[in-house]
């Protein structure tokens, strides 16, 4: 029997009122452990789609709906697996706080990940981002993805405060909300000459006291990014930030280093910029000594 528009409006704002509350009490735990403020927003972003998508209230959903969620098309195996740890999360805290006596996410099983592979931008390609009528700010933004190796989240909150010149280290917040403090490349330092010594270097444009948001980052690159007549589909804002890793890596510096550069709180997510670039891989065989072969006998000229 087919469900008239009317009854699917109900069923929708019935699910998403049984959400509210729960998802404002997951809110407040997550919190109260310290949780960083964009983890807790993707959560409750994912999980509203969930919501948005099948039409099922959070506290109603079943393994298999969560299954069917997961693997459905078009979705990358990144997105399913953050996915997979934002239901976890919540559920724990339903069953953890009395809402749910059983938890439907525990017997999700891990998402494969394809190895990971850097996608970074090349030398001439960021040249061309940077030269082809980038606003000034848009210009600062690429060159702190590229020679910070930041985060879109990081550049937007960089204020003229992070800097100082004379130790030569730049302040930043991990993830989590660590504050770390890094080398300052010499190429920035310069650059915080030209920008706010003090408050956001990119304030939000309504005027209050916040910085913009990362995805205002991530569009203004795109667009230079358009500029330059850069097509491939795999390089990203998130790309600078490979560049980063992977001419650290070719330099040959300690991976360990590279480690807390990049601030990774794992080594293994920093591993796959020691992968041999095709580059190096050329010119290690040119190394191989030349060697004389005597000529091939006649019949195999002929």
């Amino acid at each position: 029997m087919s469900v008239s528009a009317a009854e699917r409006a109900r069923f929708r704002w019935h699910a998403a009122e049984m959400n509210n509350d729960v998802l404002l009490a997951f809110a407040t735990y997550q919190r109260s452990r310290r949780l960083a403020p964009t983890t807790i927003r993707n959560r409750a972003w994912l999980l509203h789609g969930f919501t948005e998508r099948t039409e099922i209230p959070l506290l109603r959903a079943t393994l298999q709906d969560l299954r069917e969620h997961l693997g459905r098309d078009g979705v990358e195996a990144g997105t399913a697996r953050t996915e997979r740890g934002a239901f976890q999360a919540f559920y724990r805290f339903c069953v953890e706080d009395g809402y749910l006596t059983d938890d439907p996410s525990a017997k999700l099983r891990p998402v494969r990940i394809p190895r990971a592979e850097p996608r970074p931008f090349a030398a001439w390609q960021i040249e061309a981002m940077l030269s082809t009528g980038a606003r000034f700010k848009t210009q600062a933004m690429i060159l702190l993805g590229y020679y910070q190796g930041f985060r879109v989240s990081q550049i937007a909150r960089v204020r003229g405060d992070d800097i100082d010149r004379e130790a030569m280290t730049i302040r930043t917040v991990a993830k989590g909300g660590k504050i770390r403090y890094l080398p300052l490349r010499a190429e920035i330092a310069e650059l915080s000459l030209l920008m706010p010594r003090v408050g956001w270097w990119f304030p939000a444009r309504d005027g209050s006291d916040a910085p913009i948001k990362g995805a205002s980052v991530t569009d203004l690159i795109t667009a230079a990014k358009h500029r330059a007549g850069i097509t491939d589909p795999h390089l990203t804002p998130h790309s600078l930030r490979h560049s980063f890793g992977s001419e650290l890596a070719d330099a040959g510096v300690d991976i360990r280093v590279v480690q807390e550069l990049m601030l990774h709180e794992q080594l293994s997510s920093t591993q796959i910029y020691t992968r041999v670039s095709r580059q190096r891989k050329a010119a290690g065989i040119a190394q191989l000594p030349p060697v004389t072969a005597p000529a091939p006998p006649a019949r195999w000229a002929a």
